[in-house]
Parts: structure tokens; C-alpha cells; sequence
């Protein structure tokens, strides 16, 4: 069971983790609820992913790849020290933005040609990234088409509204934008371009609260359902959650496949209470703790 959160947990280094990041719940935007009408409209849905953010791991995973560095933290780094904070691949393609070191095997990653939140992007040209948005988007597909709703997975990806120059490993540009997207009242991408199959609604799926602290791990699910004829967002809802499972070594581990499994399983928990709550067929009610925030 993973409860859902609502206020700041005790166990937050304030010194560490940005301002953005601790005000993300309070900085979203009202919830919105589909009128009745719209959803008995609604037959058939495009789900699209939305861009992720990189994860945060605190502590750095270089102290780990590492153990030397510690000892440099209140010293002059040696040459073969320096490090940079930057985005970079880990082994199993999850997206870090930590600290690589000269010497450092981990390949970095430049986000930086995709930045245009009006176009779609091939979900082909995510590569070798492993996308949380895009694992959760294919639960929501499989949830509604177990309600024998048509449900129809994207081949396209929503960029989320990052400028180029802030695509880093700044964790704040990127919670800044999730605010931005989710606030938004109409969408900018238009869903009746060609190429895209006619469809009575989209739902947009995107994650926040993307962070590994100690033996925490968080996430936030976020959904925007939209009249892809006028671009109006009809409906939003997010929910998140968190677990205290294991250590950033463990779960990042053999190709991080636990921390893939453990953010699928509270992800896939929290599509289905975001789905309930936009009144989609969903008869699954999964009981849930009181939400605390972080």
C-alpha cells in the first residue's frame, strides 16, 4: 500500500531539495471535473505521454560510483575529481540529473532538441531512455480497455514547455514546467493533425515528485483529459504517493529493474484513483491512506 500525499513530511532535508520542489503540490492548479454530459460523449480516447523530468537521487549516486569523494567535499578536488552536474543515462536507461566526474563512465544526455510543447515527438526517438510517462500512459490504456472503453496508445510524446537553455539538470526548470503544463486551460498541441487517429478525447498522462531521497522514493501522477476539436481541457486530476523501500544503490541496481517496478506499481495505483476521479468507467476502487504532501 502506498499512501497518497498531501502535506510535507518530517523527513525532508529543506537544505537539499529546492524551494520548487517542496511547493510543487501547493503551486498546481484546481482540479478540474468533466461535466457528465462531456463523458457520456466520450467512446474512444488517445492516451499521449507527457515528457518526464530526470530523476532526482539524493544522495548522489556518485558517492556511491565513488566512495573518494566524500572526502574531497570540504577540499580542493583533485583533476580527476571535478564534477559536473548534468543530465546523464544510468545503466538500465533511467534519466539522472546528478554529478559525473571526469572520469566518469555514465554517458550524458542532451535534452536539449526536444523543447517545442506545440509538437508531438516520436516516442521512437526516446531511444534508450526509460520513460516513466510512457509505462504509466500504456497502464491507463490497459485500465480502460479492461472497461471496454476504446482506448489508443500514442506513438507521439508531449514535450513538456522547457526553453532549451533550461533543459539541464536543473530540477527546477523542470517543476516549473510540469506547473505550466498542468495549469494550462487549452492545449497547444492540436490533436486533429494529420496522422493522428479521430478520437472523442485525449488524455495526457505526466509524472512530478520524481525524486529517490535516502530510502524514499516519490512520485506524482498528473492527467489532463482534452476536447481535441476546440483544445479545451475538460478534466485534470493528480494524486501522488510514496515508498519507503530501499536504498538509491539497490533500487538503481542490475539495470535499475526494481526502481522500474516500484515506480510502475505505484504509478499504475495512482492512473487508476486519477481515472476515478475524472469519472472514466473504472470500477476498481483501490483504498488508499490519507495523502500526506511532500
Amino acid at each position: 500500500m502506498f499512501p497518497i500525499q498531501r502535506s510535507l513530511p518530517n523527513l525532508i532535508n529543506c537544505g537539499v531539495l529546492s524551494v520548487v520542489v517542496l511547493a510543487l503540490a501547493g503551486c498546481l492548479a484546481e482540479p478540474i471535473n468533466p461535466s457528465t454530459a462531456k463523458l457520456h460523449e466520450i467512446r474512444s480516447l488517445l492516451v499521449v505521454p507527457v515528457e518526464p523530468p530526470p530523476l532526482e537521487v539524493i544522495p548522489d549516486p556518485i558517492e556511491a560510483r565513488y566512495p573518494v569523494y566524500n572526502q574531497f567535499v570540504f577540499q580542493i578536488l583533485s583533476s580527476d575529481m571535478i564534477v559536473e552536474k548534468t543530465v546523464y543515462r544510468s545503466p538500465g536507461g533511467v534519466l539522472i540529473a546528478g554529478l559525473v566526474s571526469k572520469e566518469d563512465t555514465m554517458p550524458v544526455v542532451d535534452l536539449r532538441s526536444t523543447s517545442d510543447p506545440t509538437r508531438l515527438e516520436p516516442v521512437a526517438s526516446l531511444k534508450d531512455n526509460w520513460s516513466p510517462s510512457l509505462v504509466l500512459a500504456q497502464k491507463a490504456v490497459s485500465q480502460l480497455n479492461a472497461k471496454q472503453v476504446k482506448a489508443i496508445m500514442s506513438g507521439h510524446y508531449c514535450p513538456l514547455p522547457v526553453a532549451q537553455k533550461d533543459r539541464n539538470a536543473n530540477p527546477d526548470n523542470w517543476n516549473h514546467a510540469i506547473v505550466q503544463w498542468y495549469k494550462q486551460e487549452l492545449s497547444p498541441v492540436d490533436y486533429r493533425q494529420p496522422g493522428l487517429e479521430p478520437v472523442d478525447a485525449v488524455l495526457e498522462v505526466a509524472i512530478g515528485n520524481y525524486r529517490i531521497f535516502n530510502v524514499q522514493s516519490s512520485l506524482r501522477v498528473l492527467v489532463k483529459l482534452i476536447d481535441p476539436d476546440t483544445r479545451q481541457v475538460i478534466g485534470r486530476v493528480t494524486e501522488s504517493t510514496y515508498s519507503v523501500e530501499d536504498s538509491p544503490q539497490t533500487l538503481l541496481a542490475h539495470d535499475a529493474e526494481k526502481f522500474k517496478q516500484l515506480v510502475t506499481r505505484m504509478g499504475a495505483q495512482l492512473i487508476n484513483r486519477n481515472l476515478n476521479e475524472l469519472g472514466l468507467p473504472l470500477n476498481v476502487n483501490i483504498q488508499l491512506a490519507e495523502p500526506e504532501d511532500i
